[in-house]
This record gives C-alpha cells, structure tokens and sequence, in this order.
C-alpha cells in the first residue's frame, strides 16, 4: 500500500519517538503523532511541499499545509521560545508555497544548546485525519525520505 504522504528529514541528526522528547507535555503532542529529531545540523529544510501556515514569533518554528490537508509543526529545540529569537533565523514567510528541501529556518545549535534544548519535534497537528504513521528511525541524513503518513478513511 502506498503512503498518501511522505515526509523527509528536515534536518540531520537522530530520528527519536516522539513521546522520548523530554521536556514535552502530552497536551503539547496534539494526539502523538511525529517523531523528536536530535539535530546534529544547522539548517531545517521543508519536509514536504506546501504552504507556510505558521511561523512563530520568535523564530524557532513553522507549520506547513499540504495538498491533502495534513499540516506539519516543526519546532526547532524545547523552550527555546526564552530566548526571544536569539539564535535562529527563518526564511519563509507565512503564506509562502514550499517544496521539499526548501529552508525553512537556521539554529545556531552551539548557541541554542547552551540555554535550551535543541531536541526539536515535527508533529502532525491534524491527528484526526491520519489513519497511520510509519517512520524510519535509522535515517539521519536531511532530505531522506523517513515518514510515511496514510490518511484515515472514511
């Protein structure tokens, strides 16, 4: 069966469960869908095309929509809100269209581990549309594909 969505590592590092990020509520899961990464790069790139529908404030996170309605949280570290945007950069505007690969946003992890976590979870904030979520916890190259999402039927 094929996957209706697949998303790529937006960043390099180690792909984790997502209910292993320490530091996050399960309030803050929206229904346990994702997975942690621990980032050993810089830079976070678009793990699927769609549109910008978030970017946070202080620079630490952006949502993309796709097509099928499935929209994707990337967070950049834990309680790196704190630091006011001290440490990132964003490249994307909300309502900007991106495809995978696109930069998204830059941590300075040096930086942003040294007062934070940069533990960063990609959630899926639309639970209620996904039947199934299969993720490959062996890649840790960016732009490898490590997420398989299969949208509930009716």
């Amino acid at each position: 069966m094929r996957p209706d969505l697949e998303l790529y590592m937006p960043v390099a590092g180690k792909v984790i469960p997502l209910e292993d990020v320490n530091g996050l509520l399960a309030e803050d899961m929206v229904g346990g869908m994702g997975a942690g990464i621990i980032p050993s790069g810089d830079i976070f790139y678009s793990p699927v095309s769609g549109k910008v529908v978030m970017v946070a404030e202080n620079l630490n996170s952006v949502a993309i929509a796709t097509k099928s309605g499935i929209t994707i949280l990337i967070h950049a570290g834990i309680d790196t809100a704190k630091l006011g945007g001290r440490g990132f950069c964003v490249y994307v505007r909300e309502g900007d269209s991106v495809t995978a690969g696109d930069k998204l946003l830059y941590m300075d992890r040096e930086y942003v581990e040294s007062r934070a976590k940069i533990t960063t979870p990609l959630i899926i904030t639309t639970p209620e549309m996904v039947g199934n979520v299969e993720t490959d916890y062996y890649v840790n190259d960016a732009f490898v594909k490590f997420m398989e999402i299969f949208l509930a039927k009716d």
